[in-house]
């Protein structure tokens, strides 16, 4: 029964139309392979088939990736119909032991596709369906692949036990045909006497007939068997035909960019002594293999080694076994009927003695195979040891395998890290080359951190048409899913390459390994090793898990050391693949909030600087955690926005920005929060500091529009007395200072003297634009004086600056030298780094007009480099042109 349904299924496997006869009439199938399992008795054979059927049932029941369901069902559907056809009708004791331990092999390859598979199953279901809809597919063809290898493993050892089988039968057909022939002598002899003979003799000479082509037709198909035999004996060796097994022809050379340096330092070690061992480490998609190659392809690497430079593709190596295959394929190595393919390959090239170079490219993939480590450690170990041979490896990660077994010559090549910017450009344009002389180009490869993969697939689609501002708006959404191309692997999917890192078995072994890199993926700046316990408290393991994740090269310490990073297109990967758990969220953001507390991002609390020193080299990050906050609506929005306006006063006073105070307001207005209108109002102060003056009335407007609503009368004149500030921009002074004027008198019946002391400061403005510099020395005195009786040191200095000003401009120069210089000195001990630069400014202007031309270039350019800083172009301009008109001055004598 069981050999009547195998037939059935090879039948319908034959008939040309897979997809038809596995998915459009599947029930048939499924019926045929249900019936063929039941029929088994013999059980390790029946688990194997049971789990093949149970991935066709679940591949055929899910919905959603219908492409990837029907070619796992059909690749199942072979691999099943193969082991039942080649199994069907033999007992137990019957099956021999090469047969039996590929079973075993082909049930543990089910059983993992089985296991993914189910997670599919339960990912396709409702909304997750479109939420998994490109991770499944990835997934799907994975198991595919999978079973694909399992499928070409299984009927090499199928083939050997069929021409086994087919030699036993022609032996028995040669001892029949002997039978026969003596059956045929003994009737000749009688057949003078027998009637009956004669009659024998005729259904003799007639099985005679049937016998010889029968024995004709076996001894075809024994010869058939026997070349099929030699074909897969030496199918990973001595032919080159691609239908025949995995191709280690060797790949054409490169064509690379900005690496020459690197590879004349490989060169100059592979050459220092003889038999060299070397390990080009380093992330995915670093063009490890490409500068292998190169390395193979050097003018003196070819001389020295000739033909006996080998390649090596170990991704194909999904077992030992292959793994020595491939070598011995890579040697053009006979046949061996030994069971000792490492023998073989090591006597080879002892005897040879000639200097051969081998090239285990992505070594990683036998590595990383379970249990398997220290077998691919013995094979290369025995093969180090033999003097005329050197080899390279490629493999990712930033850890070789152990110098305890090989002894890798020193000194070692650092791991491969980005291009440096003009390799990537010229990388970049020698694919889209219409994208040369775009202004764009370097943000774009900015964003991709320089990462050779990612520059070579974002150039493909740039050769395709997409222009770069184009391809800089799609990375925006879309990230590394722009990157992936359909069925891509490695090498032209930068997913599939992250992908194939993360599934390391060092990464897959550490249970914090992912969530750690969640964690760090957040941070786009890096982040000092001392923040760690402090962000992610609840990831005890972290330690282990941060050597798990060097060592796999998904993050590297930056060039001083100082800072764990994390390349872009990796960290963007995994923000969209892993995003962060709530309550690590939580606590990441927690920790960051302490870097801006409320009020002590002011320049006049004692704590400011000690601030200023953490928040400046984790504004980056900062400003990621905050747009993350106040987009999430499962967490505290209220939270959020409260430290953005923390975090804009510090701005403020370092460098005006508005991009997180600019969302913080949209965020606000969404939810209604009771801190709008100080947002409003904190972003139309930056606003009018980067001279943007339309837009700050209007938000100020708003702003004062808000505080109405909540009856808050000081902030309302304080709003208007801003307005005022800026209708003297305009020329209109008295408007100005009438406005101004009612916000003071208002502010001082309120009893607030210090925000009366701000806005007459900025009547002290008015005055000084319109050119009346002794009315505006007066007022700033004033205000001045109003700022020391409330204790405000930041308002006096702020008001000492100016006054020196308006000193100069009437030619005071001493007395404007003598409060600029107090005003510099202030600012400094604040950390206010705004005043700074203005003070310096004004310092070299005052220098300009007392002749001290050298003093006078020196603060100029210090103020240069305060605003270059802070990001403010309008300011480098001016600074750069007060500074090339007292060289003229200087260079006139």
């Amino acid at each position: 029964m069981v050999l009547s349904h195998s037939r059935a299924l090879r039948s319908q496997a034959s008939s040309g139309s897979a997809s038809t006869a596995i998915l459009g009439g599947v029930q048939v199938s499924l019926t045929l392979l249900e019936k063929s399992v039941d029929g088994m008795n013999i059980p390790f054979i029946k688990g194997v088939a049971g789990a093949a059927l149970e991935v066709i049932k679940i591949a055929k029941a899910i919905q959603s990736n219908r492409e990837g369901c029907e070619n796992l069902v059909e690749r199942s559907t072979s691999l099943l119909v193969v082991i039942l056809g080649s199994l069907s009708g033999k007992t137990e004791d019957a099956i021999p032991d090469h047969l039996r331990r590929g079973v075993e092999r082909l049930t543990g390859n089910f059983s993992e596709v089985l296991a993914e598979l189910r997670i599919i199953d339960k990912r396709a279901q409702g909304w997750r369906a479109a939420f998994y809809y490109l991770d499944n597919g990835e997934k799907l063809k994975d198991c595919s692949v999978k079973l694909q290898w399992a499928m070409e493993e299984f009927q090499v050892t199928t083939n050997v036990d069929s021409c086994l089988k087919q030699l036993e039968h022609y032996a028995e057909l040669r001892k029949g045909q002997e039978r026969l022939q003596n059956g045929v002598d003994g009737v000749q002899n009688g057949m003078d006497g027998l009637q009956q003979g004669q009659d024998t003799i005729r259904e003799s000479q007639q099985e005679l007939l049937k016998g010889q082509a029968s024995i004709e037709k076996s001894i075809k198909a024994v010869r058939d068997g026997l070349s099929g035999v030699q074909g897969a004996i030496k199918e990973q060796s001595n032919t080159q035909d691609s239908s025949s097994g995995p191709s280690t022809v060797m790949p054409p050379e490169p064509k690379l960019f900005g690496r020459d340096e690197y590879i004349d330092r490989a060169i100059k070690l592979l050459f220092s002594i003889t038999g060299a061992k070397i390990a080009i480490l380093g992330p995915g998609g670093m063009g490890k293999t490409s500068v292998a190659l190169k390395i193979i392809y050097n003018a003196l690497v070819v001389d020295r080694f000739g033909d006996n430079r080998c390649w090596i593709p170990c991704e194909q190596a999904t077992s030992v076994p292959f793994l020595l295959e491939l070598i011995a394929k890579s040697l053009n190595l006979p046949g061996s009927s030994s069971n000792d393919r490492l023998a073989d390959i090591v006597n080879f090239l002892k005897t040879t003695k000639l200097p051969y170079i081998l090239l285990l490219d992505n070594l990683e993939t036998p590595w990383d195979i379970e249990g398997q480590q220290s077998n691919v450690a013995e094979v290369l170990a025995t093969i180090a040891c033999i003097p005329s041979v050197s080899f390279i490896i490629t493999m990712r990660g930033n850890q070789p395998p152990s110098s305890d077994t090989i002894e890798w010559t020193e000194p070692r090549l650092p791991s491969l890290t980005q291009l440096d910017p003009d390799a990537a450009e010229e990388a970049f344009l020698r694919i889209g080359s219409n994208a040369k002389g775009d202004p764009e180009l370097r943000t774009l490869l900015q964003k991709l951190d320089y990462m050779p993969l990612a520059i070579t697939l974002m150039a493909r689609l740039s050769e395709a048409g997409e222009t770069v501002a184009d391809l800089l708006e799609q990375w925006k959404s879309e990230r590394t899913r722009l990157l992936d191309q359909p069925g891509g692997d490695r090498r032209n999917s930068i997913e599939v390459s992250i992908k194939l890192s993360l599934e390391s078995r060092s990464v897959k072994g550490s249970p914090d390994a992912l969530r750690l890199l969640s964690v760090l993926a957040m941070l786009p700046a890096g982040t000092a090793l001392a923040r760690l316990p402090d962000m992610c408290p609840s990831i005890s393991g972290w330690r282990a898990a941060l050597r798990v994740l060097r060592g796999a090269a998904l993050v590297y310490d930056s060039a001083d050391k100082s800072r764990i990073q994390m390349l872009s297109p990796i960290q963007s990967y995994i923000l969209l693949h892993h995003p962060l758990g709530q309550e690590p969220l939580r606590e990441l953001r927690a920790s960051y909030y302490k870097l801006a507390p409320e009020r002590k991002t002011e320049p006049r609390h004692p704590e400011f600087k000690n601030v200023v020193e953490e928040l400046a080299i984790e504004e980056t990050n900062m400003e990621a955690i905050l747009i993350n906050a106040l987009h999430d609506r499962h967490g505290d929005r209220e939270a959020a926005i409260t430290i953005s306006l923390s975090y804009t006063l510090y701005l403020f006073y370092q460098h005006p920005r508005t991009e997180i105070i600019a969302e913080a307001v949209q965020v606000a207005k969404e939810t209604k929060s009771q801190q709008l209108p100080d947002c409003l109002k904190w972003h139309a102060m930056i606003l009018r500091q980067q001279d943007r003056y339309d837009e700050s009335e209007s938000s100020f407007a708003a702003a004062r529009d808000e505080f109405k609503k909540l009856g808050s009368v000081v902030e309302v004149a304080d709003c208007n007395g801003l307005i005022g500030d800026l209708l003297s921009t305009r020329g209109l002074y008295d408007e100005a200072r009438d406005l101004l004027q009612q916000a003071v008198d208002t502010l001082l019946a309120l009893g607030d003297v210090e925000g009366a002391a701000w806005r007459r400061r900025d009547i002290g403005t008015a005055f000084f634009l319109e050119q009346d510099y002794q009315s505006a020395c007066s007022i700033y005195q004033q205000a001045r004086s109003e700022f020391d009786s409330v204790g405000n040191r930041l308002g006096s200095l702020r008001c000492l600056r100016p006054l020196g000003e308006a000193l100069r401009l009437q030619g005071d120069y001493d007395a404007a030298l003598s409060a600029i210089e107090e005003a510099w000195l202030g600012s400094v001990e604040l950390g206010d780094l705004t005043g700074v630069a203005y003070s310096l400014l004004s310092l070299g202007t005052t220098f300009k007009n007392m002749k001290n031309y050298s003093m006078s270039i020196a603060k100029l350019e210090e103020s240069r480099a305060i605003f270059t800083q802070m990001g403010d172009t309008s300011m480098i301009k001016a600074c750069t042109q007060r500074i090339e008109e007292v060289r003229r001055l200087l260079a006139a004598g």
